[in-house]
């Protein structure tokens, strides 16, 4: 699905990408480590399935509404800035969880996270691609990648665990303390400017159809993330499933940086299946048996992971050089609105359907939506 053609190598800045696969690590830490406890913290105020899933859809509202702005901050900030500024808009508020396990109060603080974390992403998405040089690019951005997803090995499952034996607190200050140090860390980052204007958006029916079945994936995992935990399986089987989903999903990113070499944009409809499929298998295990959980888990998982990669790659190529950006600013925005579209969806049908009924629901749909899409687009050079 991508033009095959070679890209000039240009060497990465070695120091400046280990720095920022640091920053990433210690902001994505935050992040990972409240996806499942934020709902969990409103499921245990009071609040019904459609508000549990409305704390992702706020965090993810937020996000996409803040990257909107992305033209205007990339006018006024440095990328190093509006790494720093991110870090501390999704770190500083993190601890004020504790004082209401109120809805609004939940969602308030979760919109002020989703602002930060919005342009922590735009920011380490374009730095990644200025960086790295084009040669290179699928290599490191799996790199980023693994970076971005290595946190969720102890956070994602790691923060459900401390938050049901120990005590929400504990995962409020220890997230929020991580991301602060990654706000310090970002000053050393190089400060390197990028821009983003309507021009720069020329030719985005080339990148459509990628993008929509990374989307898939997106919600598949964010359908997961948000409601397994509620849904049936007990503390341990909820952790076990979140971590071998997490590991999956590093292990999809860096396959496909490495089969992105011979290039990009060939995995995306695989990895919308393996998420749909995922999730099937998910609907018919949330009460047993524990493997076939745990393989639903890592499909989707996989899945994503491998269109994460996938899908960067293919739409920074096809945007084209100088457009890190604009480049970078429509695929988070993809990665962002999927993962909400995923949690408030899941959460709607939940009260018709109960649980199994929505992860079947939609599995059927991301299957439907990922088989026909070679169809659809087929002579288009999409």
């Amino acid at each position: 699905m991508s033009d095959p053609q070679e890209q000039p190598w240009q060497s990465p800045d070695i120091k400046g990408l280990a720095l920022l696969l640091l920053v990433t690590a210690l902001a994505f830490g935050n992040y990972a480590g409240l996806l499942s406890v934020v709902p969990m913290w409103a499921s245990a105020g009071g609040a019904a399935s459609v508000a549990v899933g409305a704390t992702t859809g706020v965090m993810m509202g937020a996000t996409v509404a803040a990257q909107m702005a992305s033209p205007w901050l990339f006018r006024i900030l440095t990328l190093r800035g509006m790494m720093i500024l991110g870090a501390i808009l999704l770190g500083l508020p993190t601890p004020l969880y504790v004082l209401s396990d109120g809805l609004l109060w939940i969602l308030l603080i979760t919109a002020v996270r989703g602002i930060g974390f919005a342009m922590m992403v735009v920011a380490g998405a374009a730095l990644v691609a200025e960086l790295a040089g084009m040669g290179k690019l699928s290599t490191v951005a799996a790199l980023y990648g693994a970076a971005a997803a290595l946190p969720n090995l102890g956070a994602l499952s790691g923060g459900v665990w401390v938050a049901q034996t120990i005590s929400f607190e504990v995962v409020f200050w220890g997230t929020g303390i991580a991301c602060l140090g990654a706000a310090a860390l970002s000053f050393l980052l190089p400060a390197v400017r990028t821009e983003f204007s309507l021009s720069s958006l020329a030719g985005m029916g080339r990148v459509l159809p990628p993008l929509i079945l990374f989307l898939i994936t997106a919600a598949a995992f964010g359908a997961l993330t948000t409601f397994l935990p509620l849904a049936g399986p007990d503390a341990a089987q909820a952790a076990a499933a979140l971590l071998v989903a997490s590991i999956a999903l590093i292990m999809g990113r860096l396959g496909a940086g490495f089969l992105g070499r011979a290039g990009a944009g060939r995995l995306v409809v695989l990895s919308a299946l393996l998420g749909g499929i995922g999730l099937g298998l998910l609907a018919f295990s949330l009460e047993g048996p524990l493997p076939l959980l745990l393989i639903g888990a890592a499909l989707v998982g996989a899945g994503f992971g491998a269109a994460q990669n996938d899908s960067f790659v293919v739409t920074v190529e096809r945007f084209g050089p100088g457009k890190s950006g604009a480049a970078s600013t429509v695929w988070n925005v993809a990665y962002d609105g999927g993962f909400g579209v995923g949690a408030v969806a899941l959460g709607a049908v939940i009260g018709a359907a109960g649980y199994s009924g929505a992860f079947a629901a939609m599995a059927v749909a991301a299957v439907i939506i990922a088989a026909a899409m070679p169809v659809l687009t087929r002579g288009r050079g999409a």
